[in-house]
């Protein structure tokens, strides 16, 4: 699930930490909340190595959600075995937060023998308010990841997450899968389009690379390839000034330019058939091979 860059915390978890900036982990959270993950990551790691076990768990949910941070299994199941070594922290937020990142990990991993257990997690009650949770079991439906395919679910599941989402995130990757997902019955370049201002008209998101990324898919899903073409260029760029800052989005630019390849070739860009947001690897259509960076 391609997502905006916010981070939308359970409301347990915020509550927990207000006030406890002076603490890295305290620091770590207030700068998430801030919509800083890339900031935050380091000084969660850090508090995580000195022996806090919500750092821990934070850091390796970081490594699951692809916001500002491209997806890295194995760093997440580092930081979750790190956690699961420590013998304190507070219960209450490991309680709610834990089993987020155990679905999350079991979807991502190449076990799929664990993908019901998973899904299991994210319909429990608790998580029936919790977009991001929503987002990743839509696109479980979606795909017939750990559940039955059903694309019909799959968008109601992602149009309550709209609904209840204070952020651009579930907006944002509601309008990414209605442009590029690999099944032509899920995709709605029309509704793409339409739902399109939501994301761009927040000023957070408006100048980020994965939200012009987004908007060129859209246009190109609805044939407006030359003015695509000329967002997607403005998204390269971004992006490729952003790594200079942050390298682990290198991993990110081959499937930047394949999409600029294929509007050049007056193509729409989408997943072929049959392949999967939670694969380690896809292959684009331009033969591009990348690390998967949609959820």
């Amino acid at each position: 699930m391609k997502l905006a860059g916010k981070l939308l915390l359970p409301v347990v978890f915020s509550l927990l930490f207000t006030g406890c900036a002076t603490t890295k982990t305290g620091k770590g959270i207030e700068l998430v909340k801030d919509n800083k993950a890339l900031e935050a990551l380091p000084i969660l790691e850090e508090a995580a190595a000195d022996g806090s076990k919500t750092a821990a768990i934070m850091a390796s949910f970081l490594y699951l959600t692809d916001g500002q941070i491209p997806i890295d299994i194995e760093k997440a199941k580092h930081y979750y075995n790190v956690a699961s070594s420590l013998d304190y922290g507070d219960g209450q937020y490991l309680d709610y937060f834990v089993p987020q990142v155990q679905a999350r990990i079991m979807l991502f991993d190449d076990l799929t023998e664990n993908d019901a257990d998973a899904t299991t997690i994210l319909r429990g009650e608790r998580y029936s308010e919790y977009p991001p949770s929503l987002r990743l079991l839509a696109m479980s439906y979606s795909v017939g990841k750990g559940v039955e395919k059903n694309l019909k679910l799959s968008k109601l599941l992602l149009e309550r997450a709209m609904n209840i989402d204070d952020t651009p995130d579930s907006n944002h990757m509601y309008v990414w899968w209605l442009a590029v997902h690999p099944d032509e019955e899920f995709r709605d370049s029309r509704l793409a389009m339409e739902l399109l201002p939501s994301i761009l008209e927040d000023v957070d998101e408006s100048n980020q690379a994965n939200v012009w990324d987004t908007q060129a898919a859209v246009l190109a899903a609805n044939g407006q390839y030359k003015e695509a073409l000329t967002i997607q260029l403005k998204a390269l760029g971004k992006l490729k000034e952003d790594v200079r800052h942050n390298p682990m989005l290198k991993r990110l630019v081959p499937s930047f330019e394949c999409r600029l390849l294929t509007y050049q070739s007056q193509s729409p860009w989408h997943f072929e058939p049959g392949t999967s947001p939670f694969s380690k690897l896809y292959f684009h259509r331009c033969g591009i091979q990348s690390d998967a960076t949609s959820i």
